[in-house]
């Protein structure tokens, strides 16, 4: 298998180079938690015009990798959740005819290169799901139309390859802990090890817990840690993935019954850890499993973490040791913090954020990609952010100042937009007016900007 995937990986490096070659010369070589509804947004929006993303920068911006992986010095990323790609990927309630996903999957990168991206995130994992055919998960019913149905062909091997043609880095995008709605959980295939578990009254509300109406993982078992790292070598072993991220969804809540169980019997065998500090040691545990299988897979191939923004949220009540990622071995190559705020948020303002997750970062190996969105420009408001609630009504040039100041904070190496929505449509592929705008400042300095100089 590991030959294989690496003639695999070695394949795509060389339709990827033959593609970029006239460009690139072949130099071979991360909020809110994510919200997004599947609302019809085509409404209000209008056609743009196509800009040549050709520049002198992106011809000498590539690394000569140790395998074949693709991964650029100045990451200029954009995330494809599953709120952009659902139509894409369904139509009436089932999956989507495979010529027309192919079509609208080559628009959405030929949108998203236009814009100077060069890579791009996939969510592959929303809810202990899967948006790839899985022995590990069941089918995502943002894939498939339902729990319980098969996949009729490959969707994330569909976009890895036209990524990979287009030249973009592709990474895929996991929620480790999250899991579907307690009404769903029952339409999953007894075959499926999270079906086993609900099903099983001994580990019914302890490697599974219901938060409310919804199921979370419990990362305090080996069990589940091992089902999210088996989850994790599927997609590295079966994929060509450039990277494997890994979003917010920590520990939904901060009641101590979420895992009551679990810290009584580390407590009976001598543990000495408070609470909030077992949670950490359980995620920290997790993270590096998830390290080591990304590293195992490929020395070249980047594993990265998205907190939300707030990081004293992250550490208190997510129970997220992003210090300690940041500054041993053995946890991250990169973090990316949702930085979702304006120069004028009263409390978290832009620069701020951005240079309190620069501030944390100790080991020189770990990259820093700052996270934005087009959310508000779109919206105009910020209803959290005090004083500066209008800011993106008042001004349309909010990004283009924030990705000009990414240029002064330190170990900062990139940057990743929130998400293709805000750009365009996914079914229309026109371009989204109310952040036009925003977008016709920041990505002229987008295609040019380097911070690895």
């Amino acid at each position: 298998m590991h030959c294989a995937k690496k003639a695999i990986r070695y394949l795509c490096a060389i339709a990827a180079c033959a593609i970029l070659l006239p460009l690139l010369g072949c130099a071979g070589k991360q909020d809110p938690p994510v919200t997004g509804t599947d609302d019809d947004i085509s409404a209000g929006m209008t056609p743009e015009s196509t800009i040549d993303t050709t520049s002198e920068e992106e011809t000498t911006d590539m690394i000569q990798p140790a395998s074949n992986a693709v991964n650029y010095r100045d990451k200029k990323c954009m995330w494809l959740s599953q709120f952009d790609l659902n139509k894409v990927y369904t139509n009436g309630g089932k999956q989507r005819d495979r010529a027309q996903f192919e079509k609208y999957i080559k628009k959405i990168l030929a949108n998203v290169k236009d814009n100077g991206i060069n890579t791009i995130i996939v969510q592959v994992r929303p809810y202990a799901d899967s948006m790839y055919p899985s022995d590990v998960y069941p089918m995502s019913s943002y894939v498939v139309g339902a729990y319980g149905n098969e996949a009729d062909y490959d969707p994330f091997e569909i976009i890895i390859n036209e990524g990979h043609a287009a030249g973009l880095s592709v990474h895929a995008w996991i929620n480790p802990m999250r899991a579907m709605l307690v009404k769903e959980i029952t339409k999953v295939p007894e075959r499926f090890l999270i079906r086993q578990w609900y099903n099983d009254t001994a580990k019914r509300g302890k490697y599974l817990v219901t938060v409310s109406d919804r199921v979370y993982l419990n990362p305090a078992y080996p069990e589940v840690r091992q089902l999210i790292t088996d989850g994790a070598a599927e997609i590295l072993e079966r994929y060509a993935v450039d990277g494997l991220h890994m979003d917010d969804y920590f520990y939904p809540t901060t009641d101590a019954s979420f895992d009551t169980a679990a810290y009584a019997a580390y407590k009976k065998d001598g543990g000495k850890l408070s609470l909030a500090d077992y949670r950490r040691e359980c995620l920290s545990l997790l993270v590096s499993e998830l390290y080591r299988k990304t590293k195992e897979a490929g020395s070249d191939i980047l594993f990265g973490i998205s907190p939300a923004g707030n990081i004293n949220t992250v550490y208190e009540k997510q129970y997220a040791d992003v210090y300690r990622w940041c500054s041993e071995d053995g946890y991250l190559d990169y973090i990316c913090p949702q930085v979702y705020f304006g120069l004028e948020h009263q409390t978290y303002d832009f620069k701020k954020v951005s240079n309190t997750f620069a501030g944390i970062i100790k080991n020189s190996s770990v990259e820093l990609i700052i996270g934005m969105t087009l959310g508000k420009a779109k919206s105009g408001t910020d209803q959290y952010a005090g004083t500066g609630k209008y800011e993106w009504r008042d001004n349309k040039d909010v990004l283009v100042r924030c990705l000009e100041y990414t240029k002064s904070v330190k170990h900062c190496s990139g940057v990743a937009y929130f998400c293709y929505q805000y750009f365009y449509d996914p079914i229309s592929g026109v371009s989204v007016t109310e952040t036009k705008a925003e977008r016709d400042k920041f990505i002229p300095l987008l295609k040019t900007i380097t911070w690895n100089e």
